[in-house]
């Protein structure tokens, strides 16, 4: 009898270390997470963020997730109006940034970076692009552009009303949309139209295409990216976000092609 009620006890002892290490092992799990970081980028600074974001990692003394999620600027402001998490924003222009602060979620938002547009052609074509104007060619068939809602979209659009290329390459059907800039950018490297207009920084990231034209900055609305962090934001986020303002992610921006509007002390 008492051997038996010793062993029951032996059992019972065993199956509460065995679930107090179970628990503990869970603790600490938890415990040991990393905090996470959420950004929500426009589709043309997706490599920036992930090489900056590497590098603030790196930086920072305490270990942390950085998450990011790129795509059309103003899809992504709509998330967050509508409650979708995120730390920090990155847009591609003000109009979103702005509608991100107006409905009371930012804690700061500032004029982060600048670009400028161009006009790509594949690197194997055959046909002769070379101008802004050769894109009324009869032998231009298709032209991709952004999505009508989206920055890089509109700011085309702009550029092509604005030399009164607009109407004849609409009437003429020759217009395509992409779901965002770099949509744009995959047709022309993949050879599925014959131009397209994207950002300068977009067309320095790969040899599939060639630049047959520069964009006057005056002939569609100044391309501002603003840096925006959520009020809700943690004080990992508020490090990730000082780390993009400073020296060393100027320095990655700016080998991008970007042109970094803060310096360490502000805005410039």
């Amino acid at each position: 009898m008492f051997a038996v009620e010793f062993k029951h006890v032996i059992c019972c002892l065993v199956w509460l270390f065995a679930l107090s290490s179970f628990m503990l092992g869970c603790s600490n799990a938890s415990g040991s997470k990393a905090p996470t970081v959420v950004i929500l980028g426009a589709a043309s600074t997706k490599d920036l963020l992930e090489d900056i974001a590497a590098a603030a990692k790196a930086s920072l003394g305490d270990p942390i997730e950085i998450e990011i999620s790129t795509g059309p600027s103003h899809a992504l402001a709509q998330q967050i109006l509508s409650g979708a998490p995120a730390d920090l924003y990155v847009s591609a222009n003000r109009q979103w940034a702005e509608a991100i602060v107006d409905a009371d979620l930012a804690s700061d938002s500032i004029d982060w970076l600048a670009n400028s547009m161009v006009v790509v052609a594949p690197a194997n074509s055959k046909l002769s692009i070379n101008s802004l104007e050769d894109l009324t060619s009869a032998d231009v068939k298709r032209i991709a552009l952004a999505g009508e809602n989206v920055p890089a979209g509109i700011y085309a659009e702009q550029a092509l009303t604005h030399y009164k290329l607009w109407d004849p390459l609409n009437v003429a059907g020759k217009i395509i949309r992409g779901h965002d800039v770099r949509s744009a950018l995959a047709y022309v490297q993949r050879g599925e139209v014959d131009a397209a207009i994207v950002y300068a920084t977009d067309a320095r990231l790969t040899d599939d295409v060639r630049v047959v034209a520069k964009l006057d900055p005056a002939s569609h609305t100044p391309i501002i990216y603003p840096l925006v962090r959520m009020r809700t934001s943690s004080r990992e986020s508020e490090q990730v976000y000082q780390f993009f303002l400073g020296s060393e992610a100027r320095q990655i921006a700016e080998s991008y092609g970007f042109q970094t509007l803060v310096t360490d002390q502000g805005k410039e």
